[in-house]
Formats: C-alpha cells, structure tokens, sequence
C-alpha cells in the first residue's frame, strides 16, 4: 500500500471516531452550560461517548494496534451504543423509563466481567463469549429499531391527538433517521457476525466506515435540532382515563355535538394555536375524554379534525372571486383559516383534497 492510499485508508477509518467526538464535545456543552431538556441531552451525550470509544478502538485495531485493553471496550462498549440510543429515544418521546434499558445493557455489564475473567484463569472460552457478544448485538438491534419505530410512532399520535399546528412532523426527522439507522444496523449485525478480522487491513472497512460516519453525523445533526414541547410532559389524570373509558353512548353523542359546535359554529379551528385542552375547556370536559370520543366518532385524531375544517374554511376562500390575485386569496386562506404557516397549509390542503390551492382555485372561482 503506497503512502497515498495509506493516508487515505487512515483518514477513513478514523472518520467515524472523530464524528462522534465533535458531537460529544457538542452535547458535553450543552448539557453542562443547562440543557433545557437534561434528560435527552444527557442519554444522547452517554450515546455519543459511548461510540466515541467503540470507534476509537476501531481505528487502533484496524491501524494494526490490538490490545486486550482495546478488545475488551470493543466488545463491552459495542453491547452499549443501541440501549443508549433507545434510551436517548424514550427520552425524546417523554416515555417513562422501565426495565428494557437496563435489560439491554445487562449483555455488556456480563461481558465486561466474564471476558477478563475467561483471559486471567484461562479458561480458553473466547470464541464463544465474542459469538455470544455478537448474537446479543443482533437481539439488541432488532429491539431497539421495533421499540424505537412504535415510541415515535405513538408519540407522533399523542401529538395529533392533543396539538393542530403540526407538531408531530416534529418527529419526523427522527423517524426516517431510524429507517437509516435499520439499514446501518443491518451491514453492522453482519460485520459483528463475521467478526473484525475479516476486514483487517482491507480496503472493504472503508464501506462500513462511511456508512457509519453518515448515520453519526445524521443523529448528531437531528439530536441536535429535535425538541417536543413541554407539555408533552403533562401526565393524564386518572379521573380522566376513567371518565373517558366509562361514558355512555349517550354522555359521548352529546360532548360530540358540543365539540362539532364549538368547532363549526364557535370557529375554534381558526386559533392556530389551538390544543386540545383549549377545546375541552370550551366543551366542559377533559382533554383524553375529548381525544377520545373525537377517535371513536370519527377515526380522527384531533389535529385530523381539526385539518378537515380549516381546509374546507380555506376552500370558501380560495374560491371567492373578491380576490383578485392569487396571492391575496392564499395569503387570506392561511392567515383566516388557523393554518400556522404556507408550508403546514399547502400539505395538508394538498392531502385532504388532491390539489393544491391555486389548483383548486383555478377550478372553482366564478368567472367574472
């Protein structure tokens, strides 16, 4: 190998280490200079160290500098990085933390005390704790990719169903991230099958390497820009819960017709602002007895509802030949009917009518 693609070879296999560096360094700061979200910050930060040093032994491995030292926090620390990551996503989505973190990191505490253990009386059992080690990162990758797409999934949910200004595309970025991070995983569960020497001193570490500088960078990036508003922290009361799951068809038909008034008549849907909380106090109710009797008479989720007006407020706007211009019946269609931005409006009108305002404005303005 001459001394270019040497260069080459070392500046790529050392790119992953130092991605994760910087936004270690990145999340380092903003947790220690008061993180409004300690929480997120602070399981990303672990998520980052975390990789930083299973990627810092990547480098030395595959420069030709092996060590038991650097085998033994490969093989601890790479059992690591997918529960910090899950434990970075229930934080993100306000879950309640449980046993399966602590259970996904149990493989790497074992690990961590058996392979010295098997090195310091010979017991001559390390292909079977690497295998082990690697059959153990495959059962986490699996978990955390299927737990992690229903956490954003229902948390993307819960904010239709409480919010109407978009805020569940707040996760979106989040969620197409792990689709990355699924394939990622899957060239990664193959490599950890196959095993590090495989690759030593080939040109083919540089596909897994890039690979992986992509995702990190992509988390970093995301992490860094994703927040949930704090109500999401809001716990539901359980006289909530329970009046919501003991109404009568009849106590359900008659908050219904209430929040069909106040939405029609009263015109609740042009407060771009609008919760579901500011609906259930104009209807005398709770906010998860109105989400739900909205899910059961209508397969809608609030923000879903909501939308339906807006779009149909927007639609008699649009369709007014007092305006002259375009412009002015689009402004007038966002600015009127409770839409919080152009991008938010011409999505969703798009969705609900298969058209986009001037399309339909072209095709339903009287001719003067």
């Amino acid at each position: 190998m001459n001394i270019e693609r040497m260069l080459l070879y070392q500046w790529i296999i050392s790119l992953p280490m130092m991605l994760c560096f910087f936004w270690s360094i990145f999340f380092a700061l903003r947790f220690h200079r008061g993180s409004k979200e300690p929480r997120v910050t602070g399981t990303i930060y672990l998520f980052y160290i975390a990789a930083t040093i299973l990627y810092t032994d990547h480098w030395l491995y595959f420069s030709g500098h092996p060590s038991f030292l650097g085998e033994w926090s490969y093989l601890v620390v790479n059992l690591c990085v997918y529960p910090l990551y899950y434990a970075y996503l229930r934080a993100l989505t306000r879950t309640k933390i449980s046993f399966e973190v602590p259970l996904l990191l149990l493989p790497a505490a074992v690990v961590a005390i058996v392979f010295p253990l098997n090195v310091r009386f010979h017991w001559g059992g390390e292909d079977l704790i690497h295998l082990i080690a690697r059959l153990c990162f495959a059962a986490q990758i699996v978990w955390v990719l299927v737990r992690g797409y229903h956490l954003i999934r229902n948390t993307q949910q819960r904010l239709d169903n409480n919010y109407t200004d978009d805020r569940s595309y707040l996760l979106q970025p989040t969620h197409t991230l792990l689709l990355f991070v699924g394939f990622t995983a899957f060239v990664s569960m193959l490599l950890n099958l196959l095993g590090r020497d495989s690759f030593d001193g080939s040109v083919l570490v540089s596909i897994p390497a890039v690979l992986m500088s992509i995702l990190l960078y992509g988390l970093g990036y995301v992490a860094a820009h994703t927040f949930l508003p704090e109500e999401t922290l809001a716990q539901v009361e359980a006289e909530e819960e329970e009046k919501a799951r003991t109404a009568t068809i009849e106590e359900t038909d008659e908050l219904f017709n209430k929040i069909i008034t106040a939405l029609r008549e009263e015109q609740l849907f042009k407060n771009p602002n609008l919760t579901i909380q500011d609906l259930a106090a104009a209807v005398g109710s709770n906010r998860t007895y109105v989400s739900a009797c909205i899910n059961r008479r209508t397969n809608f989720s609030f923000s879903q509802l909501v939308a339906q007006y807006r779009v149909e407020n927007a639609k008699s706007i649009l369709s007014d030949p007092q305006y002259s211009t375009d412009h002015d019946a689009v402004s007038s269609a966002i600015a009127l009917s409770g839409f919080t931005s152009d991008q938010t409006f011409y999505r969703i009108f798009k969705e609900l009518t298969g058209q986009t305002p001037l399309q339909y404005r072209r095709q339903n303005t009287p001719k003067m």
